[in-house]
């Protein structure tokens, strides 16, 4: 693949390697001068996306153990570009030799081959892996330590699992405090505990399910962002979809604005503890594409892992026969908790990115 995987402006991210190469990692651009990084809290992060944490996650074993190449001395920027390798250690690439001719359903094997020919490494999915999302949380770490010096919070949790929704509202407190206390990273405790009955008996039948990740950020200045091609929501948008899985974006009220009539969506401007807010937050702190000062929320669909070990019937390619197809190897049944860590770094990148454009 001759394509360089950039996203960014100023503050702009570019990813190397494959889910099988040697090591996988990502070179970062404008990273102010003399940041004291925090590198307890770049690998608890890693370690938060990492798989084999449990029985609902893939058990590809990979520790995740990041290390600085360049732009980072004594824990402190340089102002240089900063260059982050991650060794891929557990790598099993025989599962993946049956899948030459016999195209995996919903997978990337045959678009992938029409536009970078037959030559194209793909196993573990290759360039085009979710494995790349790590990386991406290791810079996303960085912009996270940035962006709390600046006041400015990201909190994400698993909203939905296939039907089971938690339609509450909760404070980045509440989200961080719980969080990390199940393996779906849910909040409300009783529905946490039926997402995790509903992945299980998924996992009985050797299927997959998807769901809902919300993401929160409190605190993120108002007056940020541009119209058109590079508002908040567009940017947002485009690094959301970037992420493997992922559906949709909606940001506030969402798709529900559409049965509501203009007074019931409008946010009236009011004055709180002497600040200019709003009394409700249908938009979702974003407004002409320019945040307004209240909490950007918006949510994502987030689709059933491809890879099931159910049996499918798929086309021979070489064949043109069909034939069944039994999938073997290591992977999620159920994805979201897992990408809930890409989507809140991909999010800490874009508003760094922002806030540093907005000072020009």
């Amino acid at each position: 693949m001759k394509n360089r995987d950039i996203f960014g402006r100023f503050f702009q991210i570019e990813l190397f390697g494959e889910s099988h190469s040697e090591e996988i990692g990502v070179i970062i651009k404008g990273v102010p001068k003399n940041i004291k990084l925090d590198l307890i809290f770049i690998q608890n992060e890693l370690n938060r996306r990492r798989p084999a944490q449990n029985n609902l996650t893939s058990q590809r074993n990979e520790p995740d153990k990041f290390h600085f190449t360049d732009g980072v001395k004594n824990g402190i920027t340089t102002g240089e570009n900063i260059r982050i390798l991650i060794p891929n250690i557990d790598v099993r690439s025989e599962y993946y030799s049956q899948f030459e001719d016999i195209y995996r359903p919903s997978h990337v094997d045959y678009p992938a081959r029409l536009r970078y020919g037959t030559e194209i490494n793909l196993n573990g999915a290759g360039r085009f892996s979710g494995r790349l999302t790590a990386p991406i949380v290791a810079a996303g770490a960085i912009a996270k330590i940035i962006l709390k010096q600046q006041g400015v919070n990201i909190a994400g949790y698993t909203s939905q699992i296939g039907s089971i929704k938690d339609e509450n509202l909760y404070s980045i407190k509440q989200i961080q405090e719980r969080v990390e206390t199940n393996a779906v990273r849910g909040i409300d405790l009783e529905l946490t505990k039926d997402m995790i009955d509903l992945i299980e008996n998924i996992i009985k039948q050797e299927d997959s399910i998807g769901g809902v990740v919300t993401i929160q950020i409190e605190n993120y200045p108002p007056g940020v962002g541009d119209p058109w091609f590079h508002s908040i929501e567009s940017d947002l948008a485009s690094a959301i979809l970037s992420i493997p899985s992922t559906r949709g974006i909606e940001f506030g009220t969402g798709f529900k604005a559409a049965t509501m009539v203009g007074s019931e969506h409008n946010d009236p401007y009011i004055l709180k503890n002497d600040k200019i807010t709003t009394k409700t937050n249908h938009c979702g702190g974003i407004i002409g594409g320019i945040s307004i000062g209240t909490p950007i929320i918006f949510r994502v669909p987030i689709k059933p892992t491809a890879s099931i070990g159910k049996i499918q019937k798929t086309l021979n390619f070489r064949t043109k026969k069909m034939t069944e197809l039994k999938i073997k190897g290591r992977h999620d049944p159920c994805i979201v908790p897992r990408v809930l860590i890409a989507l809140e770094a991909i999010t800490a990148i874009v508003l760094v990115d922002h806030l540093l454009i907005s000072k020009t």
